[in-house]
């Protein structure tokens, strides 16, 4: 499906019917992502209509002249959820950069967001992160592969525990998003952090419904301890470290993954109840 917001062809999925879930990728990669996570748990509920878009300059969304900063990707993504889920309460899932986005979404639309999942998400701009060091914890028969350098190097790049199985899922959540990612854009017209003052105003968020935030402790590229900073902000929120985890952590341990996430739902039933 394709919404035209602000002069934007913007491309979204959507599966399921019901409680509408908003599903916010990172920076670089696209929906591809987020479905590849979250919809092995979603097609064993019911209930849930999940929407997946690919934000500009990423996936089948082209970037545009006026998007320059996460301010105005916020905009963006509030316009796109008024036209394709007008009035509606929502759940969100954000990744990374979507997690980013989602905070400013808390700070704008509290009132109508009744749960939130945060999955590796950044919470404050680069040059203020708090980073764990780059680690590979574990690493077997992943040179054995005959794979392409340019895809392997890229796994590699980002890879806690390098298996076979691991570099797998990968391949088809994660680097078929980087293959068509408008790089020009990413890297030369758009600033992925939002205005000093508002960036300020997220660390005073405050957001007391069912959440859960699932970060890596090897995470080297938005870390873990700054959304630990968040904790009191978060009263109905889980939060999980995952060792052996990086900044794919939905990949690095799927298990542990689906078991927070189906958590995540259950206390949303609770609350339904």
């Amino acid at each position: 499906m394709v919404v035209d917001i602000k002069g934007v062809p913007v491309y979204y999925e959507v599966f399921g019917e019901g409680r509408p879930v908003l599903c916010i990728h990172g920076y670089w990669v696209d929906h591809r992502l987020m479905t590849g996570c979250l919809e092995p748990i979603f097609e064993q509920t019911q209930g849930y209509r999940r929407i997946y878009l690919d934000l500009p300059g990423m996936g089948k969304t082209p970037a545009a002249d006026w998007l320059k900063n996460a301010d105005d990707m916020l905009e963006l993504v509030i316009a796109f959820i008024d036209a394709v889920i007008p009035g509606e309460q929502l759940l969100v899932a954000g990744e990374s950069f979507g997690g980013y986005l989602t905070l400013g979404l808390i700070a704008k639309l509290g009132v109508l967001i009744d749960g939130v999942l945060m999955i590796a998400p950044k919470i404050v701009t680069e040059n203020r992160q708090k980073l764990p060091a780059r680690t590979i914890i574990w690493q077997t028969k992943i040179q054995e592969l005959e794979e392409q350098a340019e895809a392997l190097e890229n796994f590699m790049e980002m890879a806690v525990i390098a298996m076979p199985e691991i570099y797998a899922q990968y391949k088809v959540d994660v680097l078929s998003g980087i293959r068509v990612a408008d790089r020009a854009f990413l890297t030369e017209q758009f600033y992925g952090g939002f205005s000093h003052d508002f960036e300020a105003r997220l660390q005073q968020v405050e957001f007391n419904r069912p959440t859960c935030y699932v970060t890596g402790r090897q995470d080297h590229v938005v870390g873990y301890h700054d959304a630990y900073q968040l904790l009191d902000n978060f009263p109905r929120a889980t939060f999980a470290i995952l060792d052996g985890a990086g900044h794919n952590v939905q990949v690095d341990n799927v298990p542990l993954f689906q078991t927070l996430v189906k958590d995540w739902l259950w206390r949303l039933e609770l609350e339904m109840v």
